[in-house]
């Protein structure tokens, strides 16, 4: 079997503090450890043990795995599977943060710091990228059922980048518009006590107000303007 790995990738590289072993050899000790005989009874050659070191190499290089995610999954491994995992096993080992369900409630978390102005907790920055693509009031106002699919096509999609912008500070959040009541409810207000304001200043003569605000129109609401025709006689 012809391969590239062996000159690219780091963890076919031996290393003098792991006794001139690579980081693959060393994972290999390890699984066979945890699981003795079983695992080695996958291997009927040493052809055989090249071949699984470079296929995960390749992996866990385009997958961007990190020693520190190799420990994690070999921790995962003894809590997840009673036989040797395969290779796409290992590697949800590895990041049990970025299978879907997980990374979702991790995301919906965030979601809801970000929109009291905190940066929120991100274990990965595709989790933070996939709940962008979403949309922050779908991911905070739907269940889980409800999104996954889109979840899930985001999520992979960004977790195949390989590379991803950082996660940006959030923006201050805009205060929540106003009712339209509320807001018809004030200009009426402010309308009935523009009314009396106007009359009382008068005298007798309780049309002048609209008289006033006729001859000078511009900046007035339209239902000031209403008014001060009605008040005249004139047709709203």
């Amino acid at each position: 079997m012809l391969s590239t790995c062996k000159s690219k990738s780091k963890w076919l590289v031996t290393h003098a503090k792991l006794d001139g072993i690579s980081l693959m050899d060393h994972l290999f000790n390890r699984l066979n450890g945890t699981y003795p005989n079983k695992f080695r009874a996958n291997f009927k050659d040493k052809q055989s043990i090249q071949d699984w070191k470079e296929a995960w190499a390749e992996a866990f290089d385009e997958e961007g795995i990190v020693p520190q995610d190799v420990a994690l999954g070999i921790k995962n491994c003894r809590r997840m599977f009673d036989w040797p995992p395969s290779l796409p096993e290992f590697l949800r080992a590895c990041r049990p943060h970025l299978e879907a369900d997980v990374a979702f409630f991790e995301a919906v978390r965030g979601m809801q710091a970000r929109a009291k102005g905190e940066v929120g907790t991100w274990s990965h920055p595709a989790i933070f990228h996939a709940a962008i693509a979403v949309g922050q009031y779908d991911m905070m106002n739907q269940a889980y059922q409800q999104l996954e699919n889109r979840w899930n096509k985001a999520l992979a999609s960004q977790l195949a980048l390989g590379a991803w912008a950082e996660i940006p500070a959030p923006a201050l959040a805009l205060p929540s518009p106003v009712d339209s009541k509320e807001v018809r409810a004030e200009g009426q207000k402010k309308v009935r006590d523009l009314t009396q304001q106007a009359v009382s200043q008068t005298g007798k003569d309780q049309k002048a107000w609209a008289g006033k605000i006729l001859r000078a129109p511009k900046g007035r609401t339209l239902t000031v303007l209403n008014m001060a025709r009605a008040a005249q006689g004139e047709a709203a």
